[in-house]
């Protein structure tokens, strides 16, 4: 529905949480005060990397302990953040461009992209971005940031994942989820799924989508079939897979829901801060980026 886009939208613009949290089997712990309206966030497992979208910054945190090492300038409403192995990448939204920064934070280089990029995906040895404004994803090379093509996919992009030979990406904006080949970007696919998908996450075998007006996540085969949908909490947004465990983010909740990848079976939720937006797993640990209350929240 429509109406549900729209209130997506001014969530993630003026950085409202919901008001009440949903109940959380798992305690809250201490979070790390970052800049303004924190939403991507990558780890490389020594460090953190966080997207502040209102503060035009990257904010990096050590792993270890959650502190605050620096804070970085980057482009205008920086967004998304990925970790290609080596490098940090940034999406500017409002810059229409990337960033590549080494572990110091420094810039490396910057790239042009298309019109409002908002989502990153790193995957042998390419980087893809969603331009949620152009409808499109750019494929760029990460070793100089070479365009490599660019491709039609649905309205308003947001998350992509891969499966090591195929890129899905949800489109908010169409109720679906394109599937690409990594190669040459054709469209090998198109696939209904609920209302304002937004996250979305590969498991080896399945296809998780969050769809942040159904407050769901499908569970959908490598071709696009739908095997199950489950409940969530209220507007479900970043998904990950990791260790069997699917993790949802429930932005008007404010917590994280763990699905057994298995079944589905709910494994019990986290309880995070304000408007959590943005989801990072490494090991045993969850990092959580809560876009109303300015903070990244480790599990």
């Amino acid at each position: 529905m429509r109406m549900n886009r729209i209130i997506l939208c001014a969530l993630l613009a003026s950085l409202v949480g919901a008001a009440q949290a949903q109940t959380a089997t798992t305690q809250l712990t201490p979070a790390s005060q970052v800049g303004l309206g924190p939403e991507g966030i990558a780890t490389d497992g020594t460090s953190v990397f966080v997207a502040n979208q209102f503060s035009d910054t990257v904010t990096k945190l050590r792993a270890s302990d959650g502190s605050v090492v620096g804070s970085y300038t980057v482009g205008h409403r920086p967004v998304a953040v990925a970790f290609d192995g080596a490098f940090f990448w940034v999406a500017n939204y409002l810059s229409n461009n990337v960033m590549k920064l080494d572990s110091s934070g420094a810039v490396v280089a910057t790239y042009a992209t298309g019109d409002g990029p908002g989502g990153l995906l790193a995957t042998n040895g390419n980087i893809w971005v969603a331009n949620r404004n152009a409808n499109t994803l750019t494929k760029l090379r990460g070793s100089d940031g070479l365009t490599l093509g660019t491709y039609e996919v649905g309205e308003r992009p947001i998350s992509m994942t891969t499966d090591g030979k195929h890129i899905y990406v949800t489109n908010n904006n169409s109720d679906s989820v394109t599937k690409l080949s990594e190669s040459n970007g054709v469209v090998a696919g198109v696939f209904p799924v609920g209302d304002g998908p937004f996250g979305i996450a590969f498991d080896g075998g399945s296809l998780w989508v969050a769809n942040f007006g159904s407050n769901n996540v499908m569970k959908l085969t490598a071709d696009g079939m739908v095997a199950a949908a489950y409940k969530v909490g209220d507007g479900p947004l970043s998904a990950v897979f990791s260790e069997g465990v699917v993790y949802v983010v429930n932005n008007g909740g404010d917590s994280v829901t763990k699905l057994s990848a298995l079944d589905g079976t709910s494994l019990g939720s986290i309880a995070v801060g304000r408007g959590p937006v943005g989801l990072a797993v490494s090991g045993k640990n969850v990092w959580v980026t809560n876009s109303g209350g300015n903070s990244v929240t480790k599990r």
